[in-house]
């Protein structure tokens, strides 16, 4: 997947606006998005196994001088996943960033089983994120994978929550994509 193609994909012109763009995507029509996550998956040759992102990001888009960003190497997140085994049901990421970790564990306990016998309910995760950057991307990597959990767009150490979402699997299957909810302070679910 080029540079190229995800700015046409998403319909945008600067690279830095690609972010504000995949977020109105993944909240706007789910029909839209979901044909959207099909051309992504095309691109991709449909190997989910690692971040699609992670390079672009890095080159483009962290900010790693100004806040001291830095990225998880897709093998560091293979190993944790395999040491922690595919028996461990949750996942808690601090500091997700665009979810490697999290796409890591997901792909490990996916490949030590059929997708049929893979229930995304019963691997749940929880994660924080501060980058405003990184949030649309780390819902897109997580939500194109059928993940369920909930997503903390917010400060970890100090349990400052900008926004919350929860990613929900309705069919539980391992090969359908997540809806995004968006929950507002009074912590309502808002349909998206």
């Amino acid at each position: 997947m080029t540079t190229n193609e995800l700015l046409t994909l998403f319909k945008v012109n600067d690279i830095r606006t690609l972010p504000e763009s995949i977020m109105a995507v993944l909240l706007g029509n789910q029909e839209e998005r979901d044909a959207i996550y099909q051309q992504l998956l095309r691109m991709n040759d449909y190997d989910m196994s690692y971040d699609w992102f992670q390079q672009l990001y890095e080159e483009e888009l962290s900010q790693r001088k100004e806040k001291k960003q830095d990225f998880t190497p897709q093998v560091l997140g293979s190993i944790a996943s395999m040491i922690c085994g595919d028996k461990q049901r949750s996942v808690y990421e601090p500091t997700a960033g665009n979810g490697s970790m999290l796409i890591a564990d997901w792909h490990n306990k996916l490949s030590n089983c059929y997708p049929w016998e893979f229930f995304p309910s019963q691997n749940q995760f929880e994660c924080w994120e501060l980058s405003d950057r990184s949030i649309p991307i780390l819902l897109l990597n997580l939500s194109i994978r059928g993940m369920m959990g909930v997503v903390y767009h917010g400060d970890v150490l100090e349990k400052a929550v900008k926004q919350k979402y929860i990613l929900l699997n309705r069919h539980d299957d391992a090969l359908a994509f997540s809806e995004i909810h968006k929950v507002d302070n009074n912590s309502k679910i808002v349909k998206v």
